[in-house]
């Protein structure tokens, strides 16, 4: 069981490297593209490619089936399949944002809204474990997040690229729209029971979104093709790489629980998109930037541990 946990932290940590590394590839590809939606339609459609694939067999197709039986029995919402809107988001976000402001910035902007968003998401109860008390610790934690976030977007003005604040912004709403995605995606897979079909559903909506944004770019005659496709072949897995970000989250969790399988892969985010900015050479690294990452990362601990005692405060109550 201890060497279990062991691996399970392991790739807790190593699934949230990974996001960073999605950000890079997706990016990557819009500057190669020359087009944010093109690498975004790439990122999500392969993905989407992947598990219809996996779809096929019967287990997958069960889950599916039976989160519609929640549907029509009225324990599912119709609204609550539309996680993936969320996701498609911030797929766009990602592939507009990282070649302005870097890996590490997004990240943490990212990071600051899904936090800060967290507090609404479990004050009205749209998660599986329904409502959870907003305590002042919590506040505390989740304005930490955003001064940090602050922090790193002076730190990437201080560095001598000026303050870029449209992508940060659009970086702090994708993550508070994570944090609803994460809710209603966790009372699908409840019903499902299965993650491959819960994230297939995920990526269905999110690739509709995505499809719609450029429908719209070809009617009013602003769409172009991209421009060329000569880029490293890893930065092609966007999608597959979101696949297994979610698959390994939802594996871990049984093993570490809530709390500590989201601080572990939070861990990896953060210091992966740092070592991603690093080794890629960026430029959007400053002192101020690393104290971001740090203040976030601290923050965001402190509002997750806050929030799970008082879970458990609850519960001793309720008992």
């Amino acid at each position: 069981m201890g060497g279990a946990v062991v691996l399970a932290g392991a790739a807790a940590f190593l699934a949230g490297a990974l996001g960073a590394v999605q950000s890079r590839a997706n990016g990557t590809l819009a500057t190669v593209f020359a087009s944010a939606i093109d690498a975004a339609l790439w990122s999500f459609g392969s993905g989407w490619v992947v598990l219809t694939l996996a779809m096929l067999h019967p287990r997958v197709r069960g889950g599916l089936v039976d989160a519609y039986r929640a549907f029509r029995g009225s324990d599912l919402r119709w609204w609550m399949f539309l996680g993936g809107l969320g996701g498609g988001f911030f797929v766009v976000a990602q592939t507009w944002s990282v070649p302005q402001i870097g890996v590490a910035l997004f990240t943490i902007a990212i990071v600051g809204g899904q936090t800060l968003n967290a507090l609404l998401v479990d004050a009205v109860g749209l998660g599986p474990a329904g409502k959870s008390p907003v305590t002042g610790t919590r506040v505390l934690g989740a304005v930490g997040t955003i001064a940090g976030v602050a922090l790193a977007s002076f730190g990437r003005g201080a560095g001598g690229h000026g303050l870029v604040l449209a992508p940060v912004l659009l970086a702090v709403a994708a993550g508070a729209g994570m944090a609803v995605q994460q809710a209603i995606n966790g009372r699908v897979n409840r019903h499902s029971g299965n993650i491959v079909s819960t994230t297939w559903v995920n990526f269905t909506w999110g690739l509709v979104l995505i499809g719609g944004v450029l429908l719209a770019q070809v009617l009013r005659g602003t769409w172009t093709p991209p421009r060329t496709w000569d880029s490293p072949a890893w930065t092609f897995l966007g999608g597959v790489i979101g696949i297994l970000f979610v698959g390994a989250g939802a594996v871990v969790v049984h093993h570490l629980g809530v709390l500590l399988a989201t601080l572990l892969t939070l861990s990896g985010q953060l210091i992966g998109a740092v070592l991603v900015d690093l080794l890629g050479g960026t430029s959007h690294l400053s002192a101020l930037v690393l104290v971001g990452v740090a203040v976030t990362l601290a923050s965001a601990i402190f509002a997750a541990v806050a929030g799970r005692r008082a879970t458990l405060r609850r519960a001793r109550a309720a008992a």
